[in-house]
């Protein structure tokens, strides 16, 4: 690929992204909870994820967290009313901001603009299914690189996916991403507790 197309297509990503997270604002609208956003900044600033130039908070009421390959993070509400301790909230942003230094959303939109002949759902699935990982995996190390306990955010994911409907797609992909033995207590901060 010649470094024009590359820098179109990197123009397009930014250009998809920024879209993007306009619309997810204009659907649910910004958040209120200015000590939750001011968390996430926090958190950010102590674990140096120097992708993230902002953090918003939305008002969804479902659980996740969106890495935008322009730079921002977003978060949901019902995703921080989740949130027991600092730690797992770390954990979710060092994921996402994963995303963003592995190249996941160039190799994504390179998979829809270039697919393979045999371009199966499973394939399709297989290949989410291994971004996740990886971005798993660079997040644990990441927190424990800074005294930050990665097994933490396991508590949370066992929280959400027993509020997640079995049949979802993003039930099926937590199933596989949950440790459920050998997990510390988890931990309850007194910032987390005013919901």
């Amino acid at each position: 690929m010649s470094w024009v197309s590359e820098a179109a297509n990197d123009a397009k990503l930014l250009a998809s992204a920024q879209s993007q997270e306009q619309n997810l604002i204009a659907t649910y609208g910004l958040s209120q909870r200015f000590d939750w956003r001011n968390k996430c900044l926090e958190l950010i600033n102590a674990l140096a994820l120097a992708q993230f130039n902002q953090c918003k908070v939305i008002k969804a009421h479902f659980a996740n967290a969106y890495s935008m390959a322009h730079g921002s993070v977003l978060l949901t509400e019902g995703l921080l009313q989740n949130i027991y301790n600092d730690d797992q909230l770390a954990h979710i942003l060092a994921h996402e901001h994963a995303h963003l230094t592995l190249n996941h959303h160039q190799q994504a939109a390179q998979l829809v603009q270039n697919p393979p002949k045999l371009f199966t759902k499973s394939r399709i699935n297989k290949f989410y299914r291994y971004i996740e990982q990886q971005a798993d995996l660079t997040a644990d190390e990441w927190l424990s690189a800074h005294d930050r306990d990665p097994l933490q955010i396991h508590h949370y994911l066992l929280r959400i996916e027993q509020s997640t409907d079995e049949h979802s797609n993003d039930h099926r992909k937590l199933k596989h991403r949950i440790h459920r033995k050998g997990l510390p207590i988890e931990v309850k901060e007194v910032f987390w507790s005013n919901k």
